[in-house]
């Protein structure tokens, strides 16, 4: 797998600058760790996390310096103070939206939940990798923006979603797909699949199954908490940045994290 540099995204880039986004998630696992010893569990963490990061003018007010601080506060401060190196463009962006844009919550995604849905990705994680792993059925849903835009991808549907047919050395998809088929995992690249009908059809088969993720920030944290919505155990690994043509208005080249991956496989 090449090393792609300036993987910069629209509104965050967990490489900050750097060739390798390990330093975000040695950060991420220790403030998650900080965090989870005010709760009983988890799962309560989690609960708490996702009640309140629909509220963006309650999260902009918890994070105001001037303010006595509830647990949510507290939570807002350490995140911020770990992970604001992490950001790039985040105002600006929400202040240059059109009024289409700002009718899309993915767009939308404020600072404050950036930093909340960090947090749960890493808790749904913890929660749901055991159940992940030990599933009959393994699914991955990968980003078509992961792919080599110096070469035309020759992916081609089998019936559910688009298959990685290994055409360039140089792609992410092609590595990743590879490291799924490795664990037994059937990986698609997610063009077309209605993941509501995919998740329908997967229950009444009787077989337990489970769901790896790869997408920017926001769109993980949608889809993970779809996953949950079904009943049906999920994890996932956030892209380096946001930069597909939704975000920036073209593609660019991106990365993800393989050896974050690797570590949630095993």
């Amino acid at each position: 797998m090449i090393n792609r540099s300036n993987i910069v995204g629209k509104t965050y880039s967990l490489r900050a600058f750097d060739v390798i986004s390990d330093n975000f998630y040695s950060e991420l696992s220790e403030v998650t760790n900080s965090i989870s010893s005010d709760f009983e569990s988890n799962d309560e963490a989690l609960d708490l996390l996702r009640k309140n990061s629909v509220n963006r003018r309650k999260l902009r007010k918890q994070i105001k310096p001037d303010i006595e601080k509830t647990k949510l506060g507290r939570i807002l401060d350490k995140a911020n103070h770990a992970f604001s190196i992490y950001f790039t463009d985040v105002d600006s962006h929400l202040k240059n939206l059109s009024l289409a844009e700002k009718c899309d919550s993915t767009l939308t995604t404020s600072r404050e939940q950036y930093l909340l849905y960090m947090l749960e990705i890493e808790l749904v994680n913890r929660i749901n990798k055991e159940k992940f792993n030990t599933a009959e059925t393994k699914y991955a849903f990968l980003p078509h923006c992961l792919h080599d835009l110096d070469k035309e991808c020759l992916s081609a549907p089998d019936g559910t979603d688009y298959v990685c047919k290994s055409c360039s050395k140089n792609c992410s998809i092609n590595s990743v797909s590879k490291l799924m088929k490795f664990r037994s995992i059937k990986a698609y690249i997610w063009r077309e699949a209605d993941l509501k009908k995919f998740f329908k059809l997967a229950i009444s088969s009787g077989q337990s199954f489970s769901i790896f993720g790869i997408a920017c920030i926001p769109e993980l944290i949608n889809g993970l908490r779809l996953c949950a919505k079904y009943r049906v155990p999920a994890i996932g690994v956030p892209l380096d940045a946001n930069r597909c043509i939704r975000w920036m208005g073209d593609f660019y080249p991106n990365s993800v994290n393989e050896k974050k991956i690797f570590s949630l496989l095993n």
